[in-house]
């Protein structure tokens, strides 16, 4: 049994409420890394097996940006921040003019913002983990790329197969500048680390 199978409504709320509260400190952080107020649209959280999300995502084959983080210290696990083109182009004109014109156009250095973007934003989702739970939360080194949405939702399962083909997944929406701007947090704890999780919080499985 996977470790996202058969949550109960409380433990879903759990879930839901990292996911909330992630996504409020990651647009914060976000906005301190590009100078500029950012609004943001209440996050849609979801829990979604793996074609559900790659549909949701806009399909499989379609080519995005993922940084990728791993989870460590008491609790383990991955997450991985899915931005598109735009959103990648917006962050780096920040810091200096380009035209993206796919995401395969995306060079060295402004993988270097991105993943300077993945560390903060990440950095918000891990923080919403330790308030919540108590426990030390750290995260890796980002680590930027382009590929297909059905590439990058492999990791994660791969890399942590007792999660089940259950994903959460929180759709960020932006609004930069007058400008929305779309992005979605992706988060796999392994099985055990969930269970650490609910026990600490008293919600039982």
């Amino acid at each position: 049994m996977g470790a996202y199978d058969n949550l109960n409504d409380v433990q879903l709320d759990v879930m839901r409420e990292i996911g909330n509260i992630g996504a409020g400190n990651a647009c914060t952080a976000l906005s301190g890394l590009i100078g500029t107020p950012i609004d943001m649209s209440v996050p849609k959280v979801q829990l979604l097996g793996v074609d559900s999300t790659s549909e949701y995502l806009g399909g499989g084959d379609v080519e995005v940006l993922g940084i990728r983080i791993d989870v460590k210290a008491d609790l383990t696990g991955m997450m991985y921040h899915i931005v598109n083109k735009r959103f990648a182009e917006r962050i780096i004109n920040t810091f200096y003019a380009k035209k993206i014109d796919s995401i395969g156009s995306i060079d060295e250095m402004d993988m270097s913002v991105i993943s300077e973007m993945g560390n903060i934003t990440s950095g918000a989702y891990a923080n919403a983990l330790a308030t919540l739970s108590g426990y030390v939360v750290d995260i890796g080194t980002p680590t930027p790329g382009g590929n297909t949405i059905s590439e990058i939702l492999r990791v994660p399962i791969e890399a942590f197969g007792e999660a089940g083909d259950k994903i959460l997944v929180v759709d960020e929406q932006f609004i930069i500048d007058s400008e929305k701007l779309s992005s979605n947090m992706i988060l796999v704890l392994e099985k055990e680390s969930l269970n650490k999780l609910f026990d600490k919080l008293g919600v039982q499985k």
